[in-house]
């Protein structure tokens, strides 16, 4: 079994799929970087938001919300944006943040702080999105052999929390066992929907030891894309050595240039006997 660790989330997404988020939400930008869990960590206590887009011009919080906001959460999302504007080095980049929900209708929340500092987030409803049609899509493509779209595996990882009607851990199996299940799904695009499954997860489903099987089935997966990713990464970089030895470079250059080390660029040398 492969091991997962939480900081694997997120680390194989594209900006392409990424961006998809972004098109739910109704943004654009030319640069959208999703953060890893080095970057999201805010507190090991507490504050730890769901999603963090790096955009053109602002750094952008997600987060998940099944019921309607209220004060509590005001104050949470109020400390996500502070402690990550205070914990980001050398950005001149404004820190706003937005809920995905369908417990309440797309609104600006103004929350009063205090005389001097009003803060306010968005609140994006999902309302518009039909649950059932998002399964019955994916079920019809996987039934047929059809290609999901990128944008129809982030909805359907959404669904729980798009369905106003059921419980919503019901929908989270039913997503998790679906999703585990799909096949030659590109590792950007599984990274993205399995993470952002793996938070839900994480987020409502109470029951720990149903939590850990969800999560663990979810973390599995996201490894084995790590893993193939990194792979993929060694053997493209073990190619470009092995054509710069044949070229004639030395591996002290080779080394130099590339920044590996020289221990590694040897060794592929000894093993292409150059």
């Amino acid at each position: 079994m492969s091991q997962f660790q939480e900081d694997m989330i997120f680390k194989n997404v594209g900006d392409e799929d990424a961006r998809i988020l972004l098109d739910i939400i109704g943004k654009k930008s030319k640069k959208v970087k999703i953060w890893t869990k080095e970057l999201r960590l805010l507190d090991p206590t507490a504050f730890k938001p769901d999603i963090i887009l790096e955009l053109d011009d602002e750094i952008l919080i997600i987060e998940f919300q099944s019921t309607k906001v209220g004060k509590r959460h005001h104050r949470r999302f109020h400390v996500y944006v502070a402690i990550t504007d205070y914990n980001v080095e050398n950005h001149d980049k404004d820190v706003n943040l937005c809920v995905f929900t369908t417990a309440e209708e797309s609104k600006l929340i103004t929350y009063h702080v205090n005389q001097h500092n009003d803060f306010k987030y968005d609140v994006i409803s999902l309302s518009d999105y039909d649950s059932e049609e998002i399964i019955n899509i994916i079920n019809y493509k996987i039934e047929h052999g059809e290609e999901i779209t990128g944008k129809e595996l982030v909805l359907f990882s959404l669904v729980p929390i798009i369905e106003k009607e059921g419980e919503i851990e019901d929908y989270i199996f039913d997503v998790v066992n679906t999703l585990i299940g799909l096949k030659d799904l590109a590792p950007s695009i599984q990274a993205l929907v399995f993470g952002i499954e793996w938070l839900i997860v994480d987020k409502f489903v109470e029951n720990e030891n149903t939590r850990n099987i969800l999560q663990d089935l979810l973390g599995d997966r996201m490894s084995m894309v790590h893993e193939y990713a990194e792979r993929k990464k060694n053997n493209e970089q073990e190619r470009i050595i092995r054509n710069l030895l044949q070229s004639g470079h030395s591996p002290f250059e080779i080394a130099n240039d590339t920044r590996v080390p020289l221990s590694k660029v040897n060794a592929i040398k000894r093993k292409y006997h150059l």
